[in-house]
């Protein structure tokens, strides 16, 4: 059984709370075994675990020299030249009283609770609202101290009741990756709890056709009790699932340390902080537990008939005519798709399947195709003897790489990642994040060489 949290703060409300979030790090931050207020239902056996992890490589495939040059300078070679330390992460729900939720993120006695995805959301509003060099430094030592002086050493408090109010950080409810990925495998926590509601707490709550399927499909048991807001909202007790990712960087307890010391040649693990750079390593070589429990239990939902009628070999498609997608033009599609049906390919969209069909459709495929899409948060179901290729753009290497290394990890796959072009009028300027992610443009190289790719399984 999990091991639970509770958080036990006072009943007051600081100015972060109430107004801005510019604050000094050690006001802004909740550090787990720091602050006052937490107890154990029972000490964890584990918070990091070795995993096999994805086998991971990336191609350069642009047709435009400035572009390679670009590309190539900016590959992580890291995946080639060994075999990478992967760690799941540990996962448990916390008690919380007096808590304060806004911005898709928690409060906690007037101080931010680092969770999760959230919780790298939560460092980037830091770094935005203090901005300056010198914020910079003071945050990179806050928790570098933090990590010397905390432990994992907290009371421990026994049961919680049933019947408690569950609240789950969410970006929002309209990305499928973002749910998928960060909200939805939360719920995983809660199902022999019976609690009495379940709040997303969201940035914004935009509707989406897709979030409310899922629950019912593969939670239903929870699905009558689950709300979205987008309103700050405040609890005097409440449960929040808990990842422990960020303690990586904040707490200097032995379970922790002792694993990040045994990484061997993979020595990356063991200059790890709270700089951005490194906190998105810790990021993309690893995933956490509810990821993996979520699969398990969505596959073990699925009939194995279903999963037989499903291709081998599947390219997925966006629908555009979908209001349910962010329509994004893709050049050379309907080429690259006309190969790779010569070679066996089925074209997919998954907006006209049911959840159970399009979690079967990716489990049942050797080999699975798309260009860079919230599609990939589909990643965790794939079997891990599967090939899943990616086709994106120098924008999605620059700004977009690693979003989904920790889906391939929890399913153990093979992850392909091509760089081709971008679908814009000009595809040898490198558009800024800022001007939004436009779509992928594939050349008859590309088309040749991921072709090739799909179907050789090498090149």
């Amino acid at each position: 059984m999990a091991a639970l949290i509770s958080i036990d703060m006072g009943n007051h409300m600081t100015d972060l709370q109430a107004s801005s979030w510019t604050a000094s790090a050690d006001d802004y931050f909740f550090v787990l075994g720091r602050d006052r207020g937490v107890s154990l239902e029972r000490r964890p056996d584990w918070i990091l675990k070795r995993a096999p992890g994805a086998t991971v490589r990336q191609y350069v495939c642009s047709a435009y020299p400035q572009i390679r040059s670009v590309l190539e300078q900016n590959i992580e070679h890291r995946w080639t030249r060994i075999k990478p330390a992967i760690f799941e992460i540990n996962a448990v729900p916390v008690r919380a009283r007096d808590v304060v939720f806004r911005g898709g993120s928690a409060e906690v006695g007037g101080k931010c609770l680092l969770n999760g995805a959230a919780g790298d959301r939560v460092y980037t509003r830091f770094l935005k609202n203090n901005r300056g060099m010198e914020n910079f430094r003071r945050s990179n030592q806050f928790f570098a101290r933090a990590r010397e002086e905390t432990r994992l050493d907290l009371p421990e408090e026994g049961s919680f009741p049933k019947g408690m109010r569950v609240a789950i950080e969410c970006r929002n409810r309209r990305n499928f990756y973002h749910f998928m990925t960060e909200a939805l495998p939360q719920l995983v926590h809660f199902d022999d709890r019976s609690p009495s509601e379940i709040v997303f707490h969201c940035r914004n709550n935009d509707p989406s056709g897709f979030a409310g399927k899922f629950i019912e499909a593969f939670f239903p048991d929870l699905a009558g009790l689950v709300e979205f807001t987008d309103r700050r909202a405040s609890y005097d007790d409440v449960l929040i699932p808990f990842t422990f990712r960020h303690m990586i960087y904040s707490n200097g307890d032995p379970m922790l340390t002792r694993m990040l010391d045994e990484t061997g040649e993979d020595t990356a693990w063991q200059d790890i902080g709270a700089h951005v750079r490194r906190r998105k390593f810790a990021f993309k070589n690893s995933y956490d537990v509810s990821m993996r429990l979520l699969r398990e239990r969505v596959l073990s939902m699925i009939d194995p008939k279903l999963i037989a009628a499903m291709p081998k070999k599947i390219w997925v498609s966006r629908d555009n005519r979908s209001d349910a997608v962010n329509s994004r033009q893709m050049y050379g599609e309907d080429a690259l798709v006309a190969r790779l049906k010569r070679e066996g390919f089925e074209q997919m969209h998954f907006e006209h399947l049911t959840p159970h069909e399009q979690v079967a459709a990716v489990h049942a495929a050797d080999v699975i195709g798309s260009f860079h899409g919230a599609f990939f948060g589909h990643l965790m179901f794939a079997r891990s003897d599967a090939h899943v290729i990616e086709v994106g753009s120098v924008q999605t290497q620059l700004h977009r790489w690693g979003d989904f290394l920790g889906n391939a990890h929890v399913a153990g796959c093979r992850y392909s990642k091509v760089y081709a072009d971008v679908a814009s009028k000009n595809p040898e300027k490198i558009r800024p994040i800022a001007d939004g992610l436009v779509g992928v443009r594939v050349a008859p190289a590309a088309i040749d060489f991921i072709t090739r790719l799909a179907t050789e399984g090498q090149v």
